[in-house]
């Protein structure tokens, strides 16, 4: 039996395990923590407490173990967010090592480090791979030519040696094979005039722990002659140890934004340092989606685009399933450059769904629109900086001082610093692990940390049999690693013969990715098109047989050949579809557009006298800045919650009488969401009183207008003996609202009026 060494045991790592013994080969998993999971392990991994995935369950996720079938580690079942937590995402790891990984047919060395990889003299000069004779045929692996030789990358073997952790003694053995599963993310990368690095704890690092371990994990931090603080992003855990600090936060990337976000609960002064402008949307946006078939088949009506827009109606969907649509039928072939032309067009929808708010605020738009877009996904941070919670800087920084001041471009200066976090990459780190002969055949560059070797489809290179990678890709991960660990094992068994033209083709495709100027957000921008070339590769077309046509939802449970997962799928879909329809995802979604400063006019027309009245003035919605310290710990208190976060509705206006008779006025309200209504209370005296309002938007039309939608509720309230019958109306101009309406029907004993109100943003 083939053995298979696979470095790492995370997402790539787990998922190239389970399909190597599918294959019928023996995995070894040499992973240095103490447990599975990788970046998403829960004390000792990449992500931040409090963190969630950018991209839903339906994206994270393999392809053939579906959050819903998942048990928690002691077996009990799970409600998961749609976008998962940290702790949510390594009980879906585990859970899938247990019930793909638990048996004999695969070694698990933990707490062990791989520090070398080097080629057999079997293999030290050769370039090609072998032919072997056909093997039989695994259920999970589609041949190409069941009488033909397969293209084996198997000849010659491997040594490996590593290190176990535990007793710091040194092993080596002979592998068949060996998968690079540690992925980009392995070794934090600061800016190049950070040079004085210390190691520290965890624990030294975080004044909050919640369970002490016996060892803690070294993280790499600096400290200038001042003592202020230099992180990465990786060692960033918890908003609580920077409390009354003053935070640099450096990047423009996901976990940028988001940890700008999250520090600023805490911290005194929250600093962000943007090199670049993204894009930054919400998880969530509204769009036309018509429902999948409940089958998953394609023998239904709707065949094409019309008469699936015809079907289509407004829904509120996770921003992947929205983003991620077929724009061809399947096969869609990989666009491996962005011209020009396409990237305007990019930005110009990207512009559309982020409406006014972005361009009205200190981040500004992305300026260039010829060079790609990058897309950040944020809820929160947008509204942070224009409440003044976050303050953007433009710029790179170019140094820190030992008075402890940072120095960005442009020769500006930010003083008073305690804390720089630095989220400014990771690289793959290779040079640790592989010879460097295999590092000069994959013409390695560990200063590129956007594309740094030359691989064919991101898995294999002709020069190399019998290395592979899995997870060496940047972008919507957990379907890709599931199909590049399909190849690989099909390869590596020789059930599947790959063309040696084509890997020499897609090797120089990987070349071009890595040469082309400017760059895009990831090498392999084409997420639909790169997914369903490695199925072709895998299956031979076969799969997928699901959501293959114009505007189908590409998740990667499609990309496998169970039918009842599909169905299960597309059943799960259609719930979300309808959830985003029937308004249960509208409130948040109004919450978040309506922040912000507007101006108002109101008409108060009285029917008995036909007497008109007038206010006009401004109208703040603001979630954070009216918050104190002593919110800000009511919510640590309980576990970080946000849902409970209200947003204050303040208003102050003149009101006229008559021509001469004028005098000012204002008024207070909390919105809040609560289940699938966005609830209004009076606040009196500065506190929350009683309910006014209890609303539940729905589209107003089925077709979106180019400039947005509008979206309205209704709702009554029984003051005493008046009834007010309240109409609220939003426009949606993709996140940011662009007009708000609000009607107020009022009759009672002594009243008999009606109050419109217009509110258009403020710049």
């Amino acid at each position: 039996m083939m053995e298979v060494a696979v470095i790492g045991a995370g997402s790539a790592g787990l998922t190239t395990a389970r399909h190597l013994i599918s294959a019928g080969l023996r995995p070894t998993v040499f992973e240095a923590a103490k447990t599975v999971g990788g970046s998403w392990q829960s004390t000792n991994g990449k992500m931040w407490d409090g963190m969630h995935t950018n991209l839903s369950r339906y994206t994270c996720r393999f392809t053939d173990w579906p959050w819903d079938i998942n048990a928690d580690h002691d077996g009990t079942s799970t409600t998961t967010s749609t976008f998962p937590s940290v702790r949510e995402m390594h009980s879906y790891l585990q859970s899938y090592s247990n019930h793909f990984l638990s048996g004999s047919d695969v070694d698990f060395q933990l707490e062990c480090e791989v520090i070398n990889v080097e080629p057999l003299p079997l293999l030290a000069d050769t370039s090609t791979a072998v032919s072997v004779p056909v093997q039989d045929i695994s259920n999970d692996v589609t041949p190409c030519n069941k009488d033909g030789p397969f293209l084996c990358h198997n000849a010659g073997g491997y040594n490996v040696e590593w290190i176990d952790l535990n007793t710091n003694t040194k092993s080596k053995k002979e592998f068949d094979g060996v998968v690079i599963a540690s992925g980009f993310f392995r070794t934090p990368k600061f800016p190049s005039f950070i040079k004085n690095y210390k190691t520290k704890s965890r624990e030294e690092l975080t004044t909050t722990t919640t369970t002490p371990t016996s060892t803690t994990a070294a993280t790499t931090t600096a400290c200038n002659e001042k003592g202020i603080e230099v992180i990465h992003s990786s060692d960033y855990k918890t908003h609580q140890s920077y409390r009354n600090k003053n935070v640099a936060v450096i990047g423009s990337s996901f976990s940028a934004l988001e940890i700008a976000a999250d520090i600023s609960r805490s911290a005194s002064r929250v600093v962000n340092i943007v090199p670049s402008v993204p894009w930054v949307l919400p998880r969530y946006v509204s769009k036309l989606q018509p429902l999948l078939h409940n089958d998953g088949s394609n023998t239904e009506s709707c065949t094409n685009a019309k008469e699936n827009e015809s079907s289509s109606s407004i829904t509120v969907l996770p921003i992947d399933l929205a983003f991620y649509q077929r724009k061809n039928p399947f096969p869609q072939q990989e666009n491996a450059q962005l011209m020009s032309d396409a990237c305007i067009k990019k930005h110009k929808f990207l512009q559309s769904l982020a409406g006014h708010k972005q361009k009205n605020s200190p981040l500004g738009e992305p300026i260039n629109r010829e060079d790609p877009p990058f897309v950040v996904i944020s809820d929160e941070y947008l509204d942070l900086i224009r409440e003044g919670r976050i303050e953007v800087i433009h710029g790179r920084l170019e140094g820190i001082e030992n008075d402890g001041s940072l120095c960005v471009s442009d020769s500006r200066t930010v003083n008073n610093m305690d804390v720089v976090i630095c989220c400014t990459g990771y690289t793959p780190n290779l040079q640790s692990i592989l010879s460097q002969p295999i590092l000069e055949k994959l013409e390695y560059d560990l200063e590129d940390t956007f594309s740094p070797l030359s691989l064919a489809w991101d898995v294999l290179h002709p020069s190399l049999p019998g290395l592979g990678f899995c997870g060496m890709y940047r972008g919507p991960y957990m379907g890709i690693m599931d199909l590049q660990a399909r190849l690989l094992a099909g390869t590596f068994s020789g059930k599947l013969k790959l063309d040696k033209q084509k890997v020499q083709s897609a090797l120089e495709a990987s070349k071009l990715i890595r040469t082309s100027r400017p760059r895009a957000q990831f090498p392999r921008f084409d997420y639909t098109g790169y997914i369903d070339t490695l199925a072709i590769l895998c299956y031979n077309g076969k799969y997928p047989t699901a959501n293959t046509r114009i505007g189908d939802m590409i998740v990667p449970s499609f990309y496998q050949p169970d039918d009842d997962i599909i169905k299960q799928t597309s059943a799960e879909l259609n719930k979300e579809i309808r959830k985003g329809q029937n308004g249960s995802r509208m409130p948040e979604l109004i919450l978040q557009s309506i922040l912000g400063n507007w101006t108002y006019d109101r008409n108060i027309v009285h029917f008995q006298t036909q007497k008109v009245e007038h206010v006009s003035g401004t109208v703040k919605y603001s979630k954070y800045s009216h918050r104190t310290k002593s919110d800000e710990d009511n919510n640590n208190n309980a576990n970080d919650a946000t849902d409970d976060k209200y947003v204050l509705y303040r208003e102050d206006g003149l009101y006229e009488l008559t021509p001469t008779q004028k005098f000012e006025v204002f008024r207070e309200y909390e919105y809040i969401t609560r289940d699938d209504a966005l609830e209004i209370y009076f606040v009196e005296g500065g506190v929350r009183a009683h309910l006014f309002l209890s609303l539940k938007f729905l589209p107003e039309t089925q077709l979106s207008q180019e400039d947005g939608h509008w979206v309205k509720a209704t709702s009554d309230h029984l003051c005493i003996k008046d009834l007010y019958s309240a109409n609220f109306r939003v426009k949606l101009d993709g996140v940011s609202a662009s007009e708000i309406v609000i009607k107020y029907r009022v009759k009672g004993p002594s009243k008999d009026y009606e109050s419109t109100t217009v509110l258009k943003p403020k710049f």
